[in-house]
């Protein structure tokens, strides 16, 4: 394979939420080109899944169970990194998306279960990643971005909130850690058909404001093989951020697959809407 699995030779490369959909995509993106990559989840077992599914492609990768929503947890992270030798990629991946309809009527446990992931999941990703590239003089911090983080979307107020927190985040530690030798970068893979995107949970009422959602995963939509490519430009460069769905994306990748037939119903992406339960609100 030669210099082209070469890139990332000798890095270890950290991603969260990485046992499956983008994360796992992500995961073998470094790991075909070199990197050792360390895979995390809350459950051990789909860990260890995944490890074995790496090795079985030639990666060097390893992994634990971890609530990135837990400080312990992504320190005990950090240090099966560490254990490899060294620390150089660190993706915060990690993500959960909220009830879909309004906040007035969102459960607070489930507002408060997006906080745990979405924003404390990279923040703290971030803190223990930081002093170790800033006490080297090297690393990259990528933070994924999401709908949301360049303004509001109504009634999915909880993620998209989120991601508009992410970026303000990641656009804060690029300023913080500018001349350190320390990167910091933003990604937006865009749509990306995963169970996050075809397993929808809604408040009452609201779940036929869904049916869109196939069209526009038929117009926009792509792999986490896709997705998950850019991330290996971001870790060998200087860029700030990367993001999918620019104009010309939209319209080139739209018109593609319109001619390709995505949007027949026949081939349009499975959509599970789970209604909540009300007796869970308040």
């Amino acid at each position: 394979m030669g210099s082209q699995r070469d890139v990332l030779r000798g890095r270890v490369a950290v991603i969260t939420g990485s046992t499956r959909g983008l994360g796992f995509a992500m995961a073998r993106v470094l790991g075909h080109q070199g990197a050792t990559v360390v895979l995390a989840s809350r459950s051990g077992v789909d860990v260890a899944t995944a490890v074995e599914r790496l090795h079985a492609e030639g990666i060097s990768a390893s992994g634990r169970s971890c609530d990135t929503g837990e400080l312990a947890d992504v320190e005990a992270l950090r240090d099966e990194a560490l254990r490899r030798g060294t620390l150089d990629i660190w993706v915060n991946n990690a993500g959960t998306s909220g009830v879909f309809g309004p906040t007035a009527s969102t459960p607070v446990d489930d507002f408060t279960r997006v906080v745990h992931t979405n924003i404390l999941g990279t923040f703290h990703g971030s803190r223990v990643a930081l002093p170790v590239f800033l006490g080297q003089g090297r690393g990259d911090l990528v933070n994924v971005y999401g709908q949301g983080d360049r303004g509001p979307v109504a009634l999915q107020n909880a993620y998209a909130s989120s991601k508009r927190w992410v970026r303000q985040f990641t656009e804060t530690l690029r300023r913080e850690t500018r001349g350190t030798g320390a990167r910091v970068h933003g990604m937006n893979p865009g749509l990306v058909v995963t169970d996050l995107l075809t397993h929808v949970t809604s408040q009452p009422g609201y779940e036929h404001r869904l049916g869109g959602l196939q069209v526009v995963v038929g117009l926009w939509g792509q792999t986490p093989d896709e997705a998950a490519r850019p991330l290996l430009g971001l870790v060998t460069s200087d860029r700030a951020e990367f993001r999918y769905l620019t104009k010309t994306t939209m319209v080139t990748r739209g018109v593609r697959n319109l001619v390709a037939g995505r949007l027949r119903r026949a081939n349009r992406m499975p959509l599970e809407v789970t209604v909540l339960d009300t007796d869970r609100q308040g």
